[in-house]
């Protein structure tokens, strides 16, 4: 069976906080202000005192949880049969308000599920949701079960990142609820390039492997690369600041029946591309 996604299975929002705002006496800012020295240290760094952030990532009015915001997000799959979900993967690629805290575990718990396996896709970068979706699939092969894809990006470090102030991330978390029914558009696999490969020629050929209708795509991507190469088919920008999120969002917003799609995200100088084909009965 193959794995297939309804895009009214994917729920996503972006939230101002999820966690107040802690005073300025706050005992435990010097507690976080040294846990954020030693990460430093741990990995061959001094953080110096310009860019020592925990009193501001104290007091931030804008404080969101990956767990508080997944956890909105779960009553709002209405098709979820928990019985029938083994496999929940998590998938994001700024840093967990509350570090060290398991999202999944904590969808595990809410939605009551048993004898799940659950991972978390950290740290890869922007395309860290197309490639959990890959690993999705390995996962449930050859198995009539359903899973879920959890996706949360959150805005408040403990210090100065020149990435993150160039990013601007939302806080925002989506969720994405994989089935083997044979409901919605039907996955047909994860592709990488190097960048300087992009092109509408290599486009067009990664379409044909991926097994997808040209007169039928949509691409969904960056807009830097949806202008380098189209290939002749219709085309949706994301919203960058969702980062992980933004092509399952996006996706949700612009899905139309009877069209196939290629999701589109970058990463360390390449590309990762997955495509999802129309309903059998609807080519």
């Amino acid at each position: 069976m193959t794995l297939c996604l309804d895009p009214a299975d994917i729920v996503f929002q972006s939230f101002h906080h999820t966690d107040p705002a802690m005073p300025e006496s706050d005992p435990h800012i010097p507690h976080w202000r040294s846990y954020t020295q030693h990460f430093f240290r741990a990995n061959g760094e001094t953080l110096s005192p310009q860019d020592d952030r925990a009193l501001a990532w104290v007091t931030s009015t804008e404080r969101a949880s990956f767990s508080d915001m997944i956890a909105v997000l779960l009553p709002r799959l209405a098709t979820i049969q928990p019985a029938r979900v083994k496999t929940v993967l998590m998938a994001h690629w700024t840093p967990d308000l509350h570090m060290g805290s398991s999202v999944v575990n904590a969808a595990i718990h809410q939605l009551g599920l048993s004898a799940c396996l659950a991972l978390a896709i950290s740290d890869r970068g922007p395309d860290a949701g197309l490639y959990a979706l890959d690993g999705l699939n390995d996962c449930l092969a050859g198995k009539d079960e359903d899973g879920l894809l959890l996706i949360a990006e959150q805005k408040s470090l403990m210090y100065f990142s020149p990435l993150m102030e160039a990013l601007q991330p939302e806080n925002n978390a989506c969720v994405c609820l994989f089935n083997k029914q044979q409901r919605g558009l039907r996955y047909r696999g994860f592709r990488r390039a190097r960048l300087a490969q992009w092109s509408s020629e290599y486009l067009s050929h990664a379409v044909e492997q991926l097994g997808l209708t040209k007169e039928r795509l949509t691409l969904i991507g960056p807009a830097r690369l949806l202008e380098a190469a189209h290939a002749g088919a219709r085309s949706f920008a994301v919203n960058p600041k969702l980062l992980c999120a933004a092509p399952f969002v996006a996706l949700r917003t612009f899905w139309e029946p009877q069209r196939d799609y290629l999701l589109i995200s970058e990463n360390d100088n390449g590309i990762s591309l997955c495509g999802l084909a129309a309903e059998e009965g609807s080519r």
